[in-house]
């Protein structure tokens, strides 16, 4: 088995997107760009070939080449990055979806800000098990923000999947719920 040089970039937008889970329950959902770390340029075949695997419908290369436009590599494109994650998520991708709704939020571009879409992926991407998904909705609950109205209960619902996934942060945010 071998690892895809991709891979980087998919690791690379899940530290990007966990900044959006390990917000005060009393924020709304933000990210926070994780330490410069070098990371590998994708050479012009490995990019070709996750264009082809993309455009034959494998939904782990729409996830990881919607990642490659929106960190920038070769060139930053939020339109593409919301094509490619759009198409993933909209076959069931959750880390697709999950990305999706951090677009939405119009933090890295205004112009993408769209609070129902945002609720529709990220409420999909927790429903389908998402630990990061569950835990950025249930702040969202705890909160009450973004549409979402005030509900501890499933907040804590939502808390309890993810620590049962071992998502630290639910397990925290479950320790300090009253």
């Amino acid at each position: 088995m071998s690892i895809r040089p991709s891979h980087c970039i998919y690791l690379s937008a899940l530290l990007l997107l966990a900044g959006c889970a390990n917000q005060a329950p009393d924020s709304a959902p933000t990210a926070s760009l994780p330490a410069e770390k070098p990371m590998l340029e994708p050479t012009d075949g490995a990019q070709a070939n996750l264009r082809s695997l993309a455009n034959r419908g494998d939904l782990d290369s729409q996830f990881q080449l919607g990642s490659l436009y929106f960190v920038g590599k070769p060139q930053k494109d939020l339109k593409q990055a919301e094509y490619w994650w759009k198409l993933a998520a909209d076959k069931g991708h959750a880390m697709a979806a999950v990305s999706l709704a951090y677009l939405y939020t119009g933090r890295d571009n205004p112009d993408f800000n769209n609070p129902q879409q945002m609720l529709k992926y990220l409420n999909q991407s927790a429903a389908s098990g998402n630990p990061m998904a569950q835990h950025i909705l249930g702040n969202l609950y705890l909160s009450g923000q973004q549409g979402v109205p005030q509900d501890a209960n499933q907040a804590r619902r939502l808390f309890t999947s993810a620590c049962q996934q071992n998502y630290g942060a639910s397990c925290k945010a479950l320790q300090e719920m009253p």
